[in-house]
């Protein structure tokens, strides 16, 4: 069941060719030499310097470039960022978090949003995503096997139970089980590598220079991102891709395997239900633990259903409790609802 095109692309991209740089964002590197400590001469950013949360050259001109340069029209937000008007972000727990305008794709506000961090469950996206574009039909049965198990969350089931891919799909975003991850990444043929190699190929689609992935569910603390980064992965996945969008926004699922037993699947994140959270609409979201990198969420959230005009995506990474990354989550966002005018 490998896709061919998916394979030739990755084995393409294994290269890592260099970016292509517009001439006009080209010229203005070349004459200022604080963009060249800041960004490689690919585009790519550096660790480090003051190019900060931004990820690229190209995400230096969408973010501030255009508004100096005329030369840079080209890179204009089709939506214009929300002006800030008020006070500065509250202070949170976490390790590293961003808020972003989704519709513009402007930064709010960022803390450490470059620092590089393991992502744990919210792996899952991309993996979701891969299967999710490259398969004819999500009705599939498919196994799971035992080797499927690589501890944390999982879905309990017994060595060759089969579901419909659907439901697989769900138990792996809605209730972050990695055994069900591991099996959905089988579902395209070859090995862990190559379904690894996907992920890393789609990363590299998708302009991630500062993330990397090492298996499909998140266990392994070598899947690492950045906050800005994981933002732009999330953003970009739930604006696409329409299948992922409606599992990450889903509470609960009920499915029934080959063994006719109906489980239960429970979302892991609790923004989507628990009351304490009802003063923010939330789009789809995704959550991730392990003990080296604490709580991590990324939630698409609006003030209120309808009001896709002040739409934001947030990243909290490494809060020190689960409750504590939704709080931060809410409290960003509120402090952004509140603090720019759109």
């Amino acid at each position: 069941m490998l896709n061919i095109a998916l394979f030739t692309a990755v084995s393409a991209a294994l290269s890592w060719p260099a970016h292509a740089m517009a001439p006009e964002l080209l010229d203005i590197y070349n004459e200022r030499p604080d963009l060249q400590l800041a960004f490689e001469a690919t585009g790519r950013a550096v660790p480090g310097t003051a190019a900060g949360f931004l990820i690229d050259l190209d995400d230096w001109a969408r973010q501030y470039g255009w508004q100096v340069y005329p030369s840079l029209a080209g890179y204009r937000p089709k939506t214009l960022p929300p002006s800030h008007n008020g006070r500065e972000a509250p202070a949170t727990n976490a390790a590293a978090w961003v808020v972003i305008d989704k519709n513009s794709g402007h930064v709010l506000g960022a803390y450490h949003a470059d620092q590089s961090w393991p992502i744990a469950s919210i792996t899952k996206l991309i993996t979701a995503d891969i299967v999710t574009r490259n398969v004819s039909s999500l009705d599939v049965w498919h196994n799971v096997y035992d080797s499927d198990d690589v501890g944390g969350a999982k879905l309990l089931v017994e060595h060759g139970t089969r579901f419909r891919l659907r439901d697989l799909l769900y138990a792996t975003l809605v209730g972050s089980a990695n055994n069900t991850a591991n099996s959905v990444a089988r579902i395209l043929g070859g090995t862990k590598a190559d379904f690894v190699a996907y992920m890393n190929t789609r990363a590299y689609q998708l302009g991630l220079r500062h993330t990397e992935f090492t298996d499909p569910s998140g266990i392994e603390v070598g899947n690492v991102s950045t906050a800005r980064e994981v933002g732009k992965m999330a953003a970009t996945i739930f604006s696409e891709n329409e299948a992922v969008r409606e599992m990450a926004q889903t509470y609960r699922r009920l499915m029934t395997g080959s063994d006719g037993v109906q489980r239960d699947v429970m979302t892991t994140n609790w923004m989507l239900y628990q009351p304490e959270f009802d003063d923010v609409w939330v789009m789809a979201g995704k959550t991730g633990y392990l003990h080296e990198s604490g709580w991590n969420v990324v939630e698409v959230l609006r003030p209120s259903r309808f009001d896709d005009r002040r739409e934001l995506v947030v990243v909290v990474l490494g809060s020190p409790m689960r409750g504590d990354s939704f709080k931060n989550v809410e409290a960003l966002s509120h402090w952004a609802w509140e603090n720019f005018t759109w």
